[in-house]
């Protein structure tokens, strides 16, 4: 409580800003509009992909980060003028992009937190639920992604005189470890395909998935079906499956021991699929191994809004055929139903509860892909 009052505060006071919409540069994760005149299926909102583009139907991946929203409308219409007649585009910016930074520690809700481009270290926390009765602020630790180190930052002056210089601003990556104000118990190691593998200190409780997101969390390559864990002394590993802890299974996120050692596993690339409608991220990624529809959903970013996952498609093209199969996401959530492992050039659509799948939108995804490949004979 010795913290609360100020911090009641400093949630009231925090707020953004930004430049005028001729003048701002186009982000990953900003939301934009895009009209094409008197072009029903390409007229949309789109989300900018981590990878900096956005996707659509016949000219597919079109890079816009860094160009203005008339930029982007020019680079747009150039490329569709290839299959079109004087096509007239206009881009708009709905919502700028959130970056992710990873909290954990002494948090209330520790994990991958979506913050506004200019946020400050207590809107990380805050994000993340706010910090716990037993939390230490004068000794956070910030990471910073290709860091080997962190840095130790002092909150509370902040928290209790107002010194802004230790409420630093968070970069996109970041990883924040809150201590606790009773002592760490030990260490552990979390290795392979993690953003900073390494030791990392052991509080009272920590789970795998909070020593997984201290380490920055999966990288890109990261195997999530190939997690295993092992004890001090022991040469006997725990197979850990992190699908399970993702969908809130407590008892598949065992707490953790000094001296234990989380090993994840990298895999190698396969191809790329395309995920759009109902998610946070929607864009092309990498399939590297075995990916399945369930970490596909996850890598971008989770559901949003009341997606239906009842009536997932995958639109798979084979032999210059292209079939649509139905997922029941929530049934394999649930343990009803296996999981199904995607294939090169999938593409996957979520569509929102409460309303009919948008078959046109499905059926253009489709047609542009049987397209592309008969073109590219």
């Amino acid at each position: 409580m010795k913290y609360f009052t100020l911090f009641a505060v400093i949630a009231v006071m925090s707020f953004y800003s930004f430049v005028a919409a001729d003048e701002y540069l186009i982000k990953p994760g900003d939301t934009l509009n895009l009209i094409v005149l008197g072009e029903t299926d390409f007229t949309r909102h789109v989300i900018v992909s981590p990878q900096g583009s956005i996707t659509l139907p016949l000219i597919n991946d079109v890079k816009v980060t860094g160009m203005t929203t008339m930029q982007a409308a020019q680079e747009i219409t150039t490329q569709l003028k290839r299959f079109m007649k004087n096509p007239q585009v206009t881009v708009e910016l709905l919502e700028a992009g959130k970056m992710q930074v990873t909290v954990s520690g002494e948090v209330k809700n520790p994990g991958v937190v979506a913050l506004p481009y200019g946020a400050r270290l207590i809107d990380s926390i805050m994000a993340a639920g706010g910090y716990t009765p037993t939390a230490d602020l004068s000794k956070v630790k910030v990471s910073r992604p290709g860091s080997e180190s962190s840095a130790t930052v002092d909150l509370s002056k902040f928290l209790l005189s107002g010194d802004a210089s230790t409420n630093i601003t968070v970069s996109m990556g970041d990883t924040i470890f809150v201590p606790s104000s009773e002592g760490t118990i030990g260490s552990i190691l979390v290795l392979g395909a993690v953003l900073q593998a390494g030791p990392r200190p052991l509080t009272q409780g920590m789970t795998v998935r909070e020593a997984v997101m201290a380490a920055g969390g999966p990288t890109p390559l990261a195997d999530l079906n190939n997690i295993t864990l092992r004890h001090e002394g022991s040469t006997d590993t725990t197979v850990i499956d992190y699908s399970k802890i993702t969908s809130g299974d407590v008892a598949a996120n065992p707490q953790l021991k000094p001296g234990d050692v989380i090993m994840i596993a990298a895999r190698e690339l396969m191809g790329t699929y395309t995920i759009q409608g109902a998610v946070g991220l929607p864009a092309k990624y990498d399939l590297k191994g075995k990916t399945t529809i369930t970490e596909a959903i996850a890598v971008a970013g989770g559901v949003r809004g009341k997606a239906k996952l009842n009536d997932v498609r995958i639109l798979r093209s084979s032999g210059g055929q292209t079939q649509t199969l139905t997922a029941k996401v929530s049934d394999i959530y649930s343990g009803k139903s296996p999981n199904i492992e995607l294939q090169d050039q999938d593409n996957i659509y979520v569509p929102e509860a409460g309303q009919k799948t948008d078959f046109m939108k499905v059926l253009s995804v489709a047609v542009s892909l049987g397209w592309l490949l008969t073109r590219g004979r």
